[in-house]
This record gives C-alpha cells, sequence and structure tokens, in this order.
C-alpha cells in the first residue's frame, strides 16, 4: 500500500491555512486576538483560571469583592478583555467595589461570558438556538454534560439522569459520557463488581438511544449516539471492558456506539487492535460498526502528577513529537479499509498537518464516509465550515452547562486552557499563522519530527508490573 508522503501533508496544509484565512470573520478575528493574549502572557491564564474558580465557589459577595482586588492587583487587567470593560474594571478599582453587592453579580456575568463560546449555556432557548444553527450549517455535535468524577452516589446518579434526560431531547442526537461521572464506587479491588453494576447502567443509556431515535440530514432515522470518553489511565482497561461486554449483549447488535483512543499513550495500539478485534467479530456475525475517536490526550498533568506522588511510572510518552507520532501510526492501521469499516475513525484534531495527514490517507484509501473530522468547540470556530467546503463529516464537541452548576465546567475550562496553550501545542501557535513565518515553521518541522517517528514510536506500556509474578517477601530471621 502506498504511503502518503511528508511533503504532500505540507502542501495540503498550506491550502488549507490560506483557505481558512479567508474564512475568518472579524468577531472570529478577535476570538483569536484573545486567545493569542492568554497564550503569549501566562499571567492571563492565571487571572482568567483564578477569577473563575473563586467567583464560582465563594458566595459572600463581600469576601468575593476582596479576593477580586486582590487578584486584579496580583496580575493586572488582562487585555483579552475589549476597551469597555477594561474600563469598567479600573472604574471598579477607583471605587465600584465599595458597593459589592452591584459589582460582584455584573463581574461574575461578565467572566462567563468570555467563557461562553467554550463553553455553551445549558439553559433553554440559549442551547436550542446553538444546535439548531450547527445543524443548519451540517455541523454535527457532540454534546458534553460537563462534570468532572463525582464524590458520591447521590451526585453520580443525578448524572446519570442527566444523561438518560439529555437523550429524550429531540436535538440532541450525539453525546459524550464518562464512567467516572455516573458511579462513584470506582475501586481496583472491586474490579468484578464495578464492571457489572457499570455495565447495567450503560445498557440503560444505550437503550434510551435506542428508544429516542432522530431525522438524520439525510432524512433517515437512526439511533442516537453514545462516545464514551477515555479518562485517568488508571481506569483505562475498566472502560474499555464495560464497553465491549456491554455491546456484545444481543440487544445491542444493531447499536452503535463509539469510544476513545488517547495517542498520548503507547498502550494506544494494543488497546486499537484489541477493539477492532472485536468489531470485526461483531460485523461478521451480522453486526453493526463501532466507532473509535482518537484524540492525543486530556489527563497529562494528573497523570504526571499522580506518578510523581505515587514514585510510578508516568504512562505518558513523554514529548509532543512522539504523541503526534503515535497518532499519525495509529491512523495508518485505523484509516485501513479492512479496519474503518467495522470501526469508524473520529479524527478529533485541530493541527492542520494531521487533518491533511488524515485527508490524505482516507482519500487514497477510500474511505472518506467512514470517518468524522472532530472539533472543540469555541477554540477555532471557522476551522469547521472549512472542512464543511472540503465536503468532510465534521463533528464539534461541545460542552454544557447550567449556570447554576457553573463550578463543573472551571476545572474542563482549565484543563483546556492548559492543554491548548502549551508552548508546543498546534493551538498556541494558529492565531497569528502566516505561510513562511517562524510560527509556520515551528509547527511544520514539529510534524516532519513526528512523521519520521511514526513507525518506530514505542507502542510498549510503561506501567509493566504484574503482582501475579512479584516474588513474595522474604521474612527477615
Amino acid at each position: 500500500m502506498e504511503t502518503v508522503t511528508s511533503s504532500c501533508v505540507v502542501e495540503w496544509a498550506k491550502d488549507f491555512l490560506e483557505q481558512a484565512g479567508l474564512e475568518l470573520t472579524s468577531d472570529e478575528q478577535k476570538e483569536q486576538k484573545k486567545f493569542a493574549s492568554l497564550v503569549q502572557t501566562p499571567e492571563y491564564k492565571m487571572f482568567l483560571t483564578t477569577m473563575l474558580d473563586e467567583s464560582s465557589q465563594i458566595r459572600d459577595n463581600a469576601q468575593l469583592n476582596k479576593r477580586v482586588r486582590q487578584i486584579i492587583r496580583k496580575y493586572g487587567i488582562p487585555d483579552f478583555f475589549s476597551k469597555s470593560d477594561r474600563f469598567l474594571i479600573r472604574l471598579y478599582m477607583a471605587g465600584g467595589y465599595l458597593f459589592p453587592s452591584i459589582a460582584m453579580p455584573i463581574f461574575k456575568y461578565k467572566l462567563r461570558k468570555e467563557t461562553d463560546k467554550i463553553i455553551i449555556a445549558e439553559e433553554r432557548p440559549l442551547l436550542t438556538q446553538h444546535l439548531a444553527g450547527r445543524w443548519k450549517n451540517n455541523i454535527g455535535q457532540n454534546v458534553n454534560l460537563l462534570g468532572e468524577v463525582v464524590l458520591g452516589d447521590g451526585e453520580a446518579r443525578h448524572r446519570y439522569e442527566h444523561y438518560l434526560e439529555a437523550l429524550e431531547m429531540p436535538d440532541i442526537n450525539y453525546i459524550s459520557i464518562k464512567l467516572s461521572g455516573i458511579y462513584a464506587q470506582i475501586k481496583s479491588l472491586a474490579y468484578e463488581q464495578n464492571k457489572r453494576e457499570l455495565v447495567g447502567m450503560l445498557s440503560n443509556i444505550y437503550r434510551k438511544a435506542m428508544q429516542n431515535p432522530y431525522t438524520n440530514q439525510s432524512e433517515k432515522q437512526e439511533y442516537k449516539f453514545v462516545n464514551l470518553d477515555m479518562e485517568e489511565y488508571k481506569d483505562m482497561e475498566l472502560t474499555y471492558d464495560v464497553f465491549i461486554e456491554t455491546l456484545s449483549k444481543e440487544e445491542f447488535k444493531n447499536y452503535t456506539a463509539g469510544i476513545v483512543i488517547q495517542t498520548y499513550l503507547p498502550d494506544a495500539e494494543s488497546n486499537f487492535r484489541r477493539l477492532v478485534e472485536f468489531a470485526k467479530k461483531r460485523v461478521a456475525n451480522g453486526g453493526c460498526p463501532l466507532k473509535v475517536r482518537l484524540v492525543k490526550g486530556c489527563n497529562l498533568q494528573m497523570e504526571s502528577i499522580v506518578s510523581s506522588l505515587k514514585g510510578w511510572s508516568c504512562p505518558v510518552l513523554p514529548t509532543k513529537v512522539e504523541v503526534d507520532a503515535n497518532y499519525m501510526h495509529i491512523l495508518d492501521l485505523a484509516l485501513r479499509p479492512e479496519n474503518a469499516k467495522v470501526l469508524n475513525v473520529g479524527v478529533a484534531s485541530h493541527n492542520f498537518f494531521t487533518i491533511g495527514y488524515a485527508t490524505l490517507l482516507c482519500e487514497q484509501n477510500g474511505i472518506t464516509d467512514s470517518v468524522t473530522f472532530e472539533m472543540l468547540e469555541g477554540m477555532a470556530n471557522h476551522l469547521p465550515r472549512v472542512m464543511r467546503k472540503l465536503k468532510k463529516n465534521i463533528i464539534m464537541y461541545t460542552p454544557v452547562v447550567k449556570a447554576q452548576h457553573f463550578l463543573n465546567a472551571v476545572s474542563y475550562l482549565v484543563r483546556r486552557l492548559d492543554e491548548n496553550t502549551g508552548k508546543e501545542n498546534f493551538l498556541t501557535h494558529s492565531f497569528n499563522l502566516k505561510l513562511d513565518g517562524r510560527e509556520w515553521e515551528f509547527l511544520k518541522n514539529q510534524f516532519l519530527d513526528a512523521y519520521g517517528l511514526k513507525d518506530a514510536v514505542n507502542t510498549k506500556p510503561y506501567r509493566t508490573q504484574d503482582r501475579r509474578k512479584t516474588s513474595p517477601i522474604t521474612k527477615v530471621a
């Protein structure tokens, strides 16, 4: 089979950059400048995350008023605020702080307004309008009901019921769920019990998706789609076990669901091979294909910290180039015709070179209909329009939250800001990207390095301990 050359990908990315520049609206250019400000000034990122965090947790206006003044004195007034908002902040610091009951509600509103392109309001009719606009433009929406790991059974039950309710909404046809969001008792020593109970819960979610079909863009009835997100490394095996065991049930033979593979893990290849083997057997027995969503990873900071605290090997590939190489390595496997027809692929990336590599590989292998391209809502909203003009299937990963639960959104936002403003991250360099400029050369060389490594990247897990093979401790006399 022929390979897609690196020079072809670079040329594709050049054309894509030109088209993306033509697609930018004036409002989107303003958003780009805002993100550029966050990237170029780390203090502004700290300002925004600290303000969002504390304004969501401190209920007393007087206490919050005190903290807001301290934060502004520490970090200054970020220039990602509009001129009028910067004037209001100066006015507040000059004397508005004397009226906290008036100033703090306005401050909260303005702060959350700064994130409303990234985190969509769940309240109706705001969510209705957003989903309708995307539907009109033939852009899919993968709705993520925000919430991190739950701490108790009551909260887990509420989140579980929230997923079921969402699947009853006529304009929501695709959701992402997290096992740690619906089950608070994931314990390594209760693995079989955890799996049994989670299979039962996931089965109910799949049933709800099948009981509430929708009419797709081709005017055909279709089951709603449920994507199973991947989270911490410690829960990886459980998540795959639950997914496979649930979809092995006869009642779900004709239901298509999806799961995530994180390519920042060297385990990605073995995870993919396990999934594609299951999918092939399922289709051979008359079942529907499944789907895998390829992401580079979303818990790097947590995995690094936990590994350090526990004295364990970090499970994540050590460099960004290796992560990108592993992503292309998995694409080489996933986009083979015999694999893609049983395990459809979601290419989740904003990186022009990654998108170009996947696009050219799809076209070469004749599997365009088995692949979707997936991006984060609010990060670069002109890119999905470019992809639609290229006649690609596009899905936006869309986090939504109600105002009273905005605290759930803060951890997501902080994680996204950390990921997407890292020094080596594509989006960090994309806001003022010019052909043959410094940022372009950096990203191109990063891609070329990854391309050269993709067939030799490490695919063996870093954590290999097997307690069954550990020598027993000998007693000291």
